[in-house]
């Protein structure tokens, strides 16, 4: 319950306010052909908060009250998951174990062309392959219907142009989400008695779901070694991957 007309205000001020803010973010990647589950959850309750903003001090009290305690409720929810996500973000399950063999989690190729996402895990996957040579990588992910060759097939050309024979690279060609990804590639380091002290190579977002099916599958040597996403996706990018966590976490 609200007593204060400034409070009132205030409150009212700062939904409209946290609400357009967050809604930029989601629409921002529309702008590069970006959309999924992530941006249109954000852009739904960005729209809500925006209306609970406008229409707040036309509430019951008792609405007003169950108004900030979902707020709340859902704002500590986020920054918790967050938090959890992001331990996984670069991780090492054994710090002094080092990992032998990378899993790089692909992501869309136009075309031909790997995506700036793509192109930051290869450049993260070279230099762990660089710095440990005697490591090999599986290359992990299919052809989508929009792309000219599997995404598996983009990683190695961006991998040998950098310099890493094409004897310490395996390709998995067959999966097209990331509980195939790893679940594929597994079986390659099965069938080729690879080691089972794994780094796996994704953007920050992605690790945190990465970690929860590998240990799924029983591969507990999980490191981690992420790159940067853009500032204007990332925001999508972490709400559809929170989802998938959850998901994972619940089933």
């Amino acid at each position: 319950m609200i007593n204060s007309t400034k409070g009132l205000y205030a409150l009212k001020i700062f939904f409209i306010v946290l609400g357009v803010f967050l809604l930029l973010w989601y629409l921002a990647p529309l702008a590069a052909g970006i959309f999924n589950i992530g941006n249109a959850v954000g852009i739904a309750a960005s729209s809500v908060l925006i209306l609970c903003g406008v229409f707040f001090g036309r509430l019951p009290h008792k609405a007003q009250t169950a108004v900030l305690c979902v707020f709340v409720a859902l704002a500590v929810s986020f920054i918790s998951l967050f938090a959890y996500m992001a331990h996984y973000m670069n991780y090492k399950s054994i710090p002094e174990c080092s990992a032998e063999t990378v899993i790089v989690l692909g992501c869309k190729v136009d075309g031909t062309k790997p995506s700036l996402q793509l192109k930051n895990r290869c450049a993260v996957a070279a230099q762990f392959l660089k710095e440990k040579p005697y490591s090999v990588a599986v290359l992990s992910g299919g052809q989508g219907p929009d792309e000219d060759i599997s995404e598996a097939q983009c990683m190695k050309r961006l991998l040998v142009q950098a310099g890493i024979d094409e004897s310490r690279l395996y390709l998995e060609e067959n999966s097209t989400n990331t509980r195939e990804n790893l679940t594929n590639s597994y079986e390659i380091i099965k069938k080729n008695s690879l080691s089972q002290s794994i780094l796996v190579v994704t953007n920050d977002y992605h690790q945190c779901r990465a970690m929860l099916i590998c240990r799924d599958l029983g591969l507990d040597l999980f490191h981690s070694r992420s790159c940067k996403t853009s500032a204007y996706s990332f925001l999508t990018f972490l709400t559809r991957d929170m989802l998938g966590v959850i998901k994972e976490l619940i089933f």
